[in-house]
């Protein structure tokens, strides 16, 4: 890697002897090619298909993506990772938010959203309502290499940032679409654990500015990994899919290198050979349902007896290598400052509905101004996905600013127009009343501030594509409305 970058500044240092030019162009591409590798269509879906089954108002047909890009692994490596990219059309409306959707348990590499599975079709029904939708693979999952880090908070938050940024980049540099710079989390199962991964990350960084989260709904997801996922290993009784925490086992000695040093060493024979094919890094023949087929579901038939009582023994302390993990990737005790809402059902047989509730108790004893948890019905973990969705969905729906799709705005039926929208190079403001003007980015930054009448030209090359709030006092009243600079 060294020699590689050694190399290519040397190279642009020759390039100075003939044209400066040509470095600009250089430099451009590597900085507008950090995280996007390629974009290709796939397939589009129209509203009229996708709306009458779930019963939602959807606006948009879709044009569905297959995304690669660059992110990193758990070591904070580069690695490339894939998704399912999703973008509403047919439309003259060109400015929506994001959101990101994180799909559910897989274990086979292809069982994903860029291969267009059954859970994309989740993307798409999104995005016809009116967003961007990201749905990251994650790492070692569709054309990553090497094994999926299961339930790693990190490696989630990073997949689902990382592939944001690089959808960013491809609308910037490929479409005339606008991000108004609003982002919506959500995710089923361990997509659950994901979306509230990705928005506690985002808090803990200081990454607000960059992903403004206006609500995040992680739907049926284990929050609790160190309270109730441990009381699922613990408890003698059956859980209904013992290969989730194989699954966990594999995921956590792949991220901390400390939890077994061989299948055998933890599981009973014959399990420590029937497991290790599932989770050989390149798996994209066997599934779930099989491995939970052929393990035990009562977890000290499946786990050597002195693995379990070493990890029972330190239940106290929890300094054992297990207790760590699940401890590193809890994400339920926090204080989160923009709105959640925690979907589940009762009747959920995989991950028990009293994650949310602690969660819900634990960030409202910290203080949280806007945390709810949300029961969706007396069903169990599949039943639960469509109501849960659709709830977060419209609660979406609710917070998003709408796409405004007049070419000028006309304020509250006044004789006060502002026009083009989006705007470009200039701005115009067309009123004889107008006392003051006042323009104002997302940030709160002040781009424009005067005094003015009758008909005014606001000069705006210089300012970052995105949205504006324009704030006019007349003789009469105050008006506020969102312009977009394209």
């Amino acid at each position: 890697m060294i020699m590689y970058l050694c190399n290519f500044f040397n190279f642009l240092k020759s390039c100075l002897k003939y044209n400066l030019l040509i470095v600009f162009l250089l430099l451009q591409v590597v900085v507008s090619s950090q995280y996007l590798v390629s974009c290709n269509f796939l397939n589009s879906a129209s509203a009229s298909v996708l709306g009458p089954p779930t019963g939602l108002v959807l606006d948009y047909d879709v044009d569905m993506y297959k995304m690669t890009y660059n992110t990193v692994d758990t070591k904070g490596l580069p690695i490339i990772a894939t998704g399912a990219f999703f973008i509403p059309i047919n439309t003259t409306c060109k400015n929506f938010p994001f959101a990101v959707y994180n799909h559910g348990t897989t274990l086979r590499k292809d069982n994903v959203p860029s291969f267009n599975n059954t859970e994309s079709i989740i993307g798409k029904i999104f995005a016809a309502g009116g967003y961007f939708v990201c749905m990251p693979d994650y790492i070692g999952m569709g054309d990553s290499p090497g094994l999926h880090p299961y339930v790693h908070s990190e490696s989630e938050a990073t997949a689902s940032l990382d592939m944001v940024r690089a959808a960013r980049e491809y609308l910037t540099n490929s479409t005339n679409y606008i991000d108004n710079n609003e982002v919506f989390l959500t995710g089923y199962s361990q997509g659950g654990h994901a979306c509230m991964a990705t928005h506690k990350y985002i808090q803990d960084n200081n990454l607000s500015a960059e992903f403004n989260v206006l609500g995040s709904a992680p739907c049926s997801g284990p929050y609790d990994l160190s309270g109730i996922m441990a009381d699922t290993i613990i408890s003698p009784s059956p859980y209904s899919n013992p290969g989730y925490i194989v699954y966990l086992l594999a995921s956590y000695q792949l991220a901390y290198g400390n939890i077994f040093n061989s299948w055998s060493e933890i599981l009973y024979s014959p399990y420590d050979t029937i497991v290790p094919p599932f989770f050989n890094g390149n798996n994209t023949t066997l599934d779930m349902s099989l491995l939970n087929s052929l393990i035990p579901n009562d977890m000290r038939l499946l786990i050597r007896d002195t693995s379990m009582n070493n990890f029972i023994n330190d239940s106290i302390n929890k300094n054992h290598p297990w207790w760590l993990a699940l401890l590193e990737n809890d994400n339920y005790d926090w204080l989160p400052t923009s709105p959640i809402r925690m979907y589940y059902c009762t009747e959920d047989e995989q991950i028990a509905y009293t994650n949310a509730l602690n969660a819900n108790q634990a960030m409202n004893n910290n203080g949280a101004l806007d945390v709810q948890a949300l029961d969706m019905g007396n069903v169990n973990h599949g039943d639960c996905v469509l109501p849960a969705l659709s709830a977060a969905f419209n609660w979406f729906q609710s917070l998003k600013t709408p796409c405004n799709l007049s070419s000028s705005i006309e304020l509250n039926n006044s004789d006060i127009q502002i026009s083009p929208n989006p705007f470009n190079e200039r701005v115009a403001i067309d009123s004889r009343e107008i006392i003051d003007i006042l323009i104002i980015s997302l940030d709160g930054k002040i781009m424009y501030s005067s005094k003015r009448t009758n008909e005014t030209s606001i000069q705006t090359s210089s300012w970052e594509k995105g949205l504006y709030i324009f704030k006019i006092q007349s003789k009469k009243d105050v008006h506020t409305s969102i312009m977009i600079k394209n």
